[in-house]
């Protein structure tokens, strides 16, 4: 039996992803959510900040609700037709944009245990690859229980500027990189590494991962293992994937 993605990240029983980071974060969450409603587990998708709103290739439904009693009664409606769709507190049409909920919303939906697994896109990086977050930045759910980071490998190899990395300026203070250089393995690594402690801070996750993806070249494989076996010497991150998401959900 082939390994899916759900498998190799250990979502098992029921619980809450936030994604963080940049270069695939929405093509993860609906990976994961396709693939754990096909286990015949009920799924939502969701955003702490906001995402475009989905096609029906992502999610089959999308409900709007201002606060967490309205979001669990439509989503027990929505549940006897679809079992796993989409959910913001409203959609900007203007912008084209789901607009998200506040934490406290997605932790007491968890608690009702409507749902085995709620997925949630928490954090924002202008589909740049690579992006350092700012003080506010990201928002993972309180009770996650596994945290995601998602950087883009396309970024290795790039200007540090605004055209390849949300934030450069924090991303050079992070780094020690000046604006301007060209961005390397370690760069990258230093980046990841900030970026894990700061979110993992925040949430205490039971799980912690990192999906290097666009690994599309033998030269980005090749960075991506670097990129990994420096994370593994610094940090405590439980798996490393290096991926494609794009070429697999083409394959799917």
């Amino acid at each position: 039996m082939t390994e899916t993605t759900t498998d190799i990240l250990d979502l098992k029983g029921r619980g809450v992803v936030s994604i963080i980071g940049a270069g695939g974060k929405t093509t993860l969450m609906f990976c994961l959510a396709d693939q754990l409603s096909k286990k015949g587990l009920t799924v939502l998708t969701t955003t702490t900040t906001k995402i475009f709103v989905p096609g029906k290739d992502q999610s089959p439904c999308i409900i709007t609700a201002s606060c967490a009693d309205e979001l669990m009664e439509k989503s027990r409606q929505a549940l006897c037709r679809y079992p796993c769709f989409s959910a913001g507190r409203e959609i900007n049409k203007n912008l084209g944009k789901l607009e998200g909920f506040s934490i406290d919303v997605i932790d007491t939906l968890h608690r009702s245990m409507i749902f085995d697994w709620i997925i949630v896109e928490a954090d924002g990086a202008r589909q740049k690859p690579v992006k350092a977050s700012a003080a506010h930045e990201p928002v993972p759910v309180t009770t996650t229980t596994h945290l995601v980071l998602v950087t883009g490998l396309d970024a290795v190899g790039t200007v540090l500027d605004d055209n390849f990395v949300h934030r450069p300026e924090l991303f050079a203070a992070n780094t020690g990189i000046l604006p301007g250089s060209i961005i390397d393995d370690h760069a990258i690594a230093s980046c990841i590494e900030t970026e894990i402690r700061k979110s993992a801070a925040m949430c205490s996750p039971n799980h912690t991962y990192v999906v290097l993806n666009k690994a599309d070249t033998p030269d980005s494989v090749r960075s991506g293992q670097k990129i990994a076996d420096l994370l593994y010497k610094s940090t405590d991150i439980d798996k490393i994937i290096i991926t494609s998401l794009f070429r697999h959900k083409k394959e799917q």
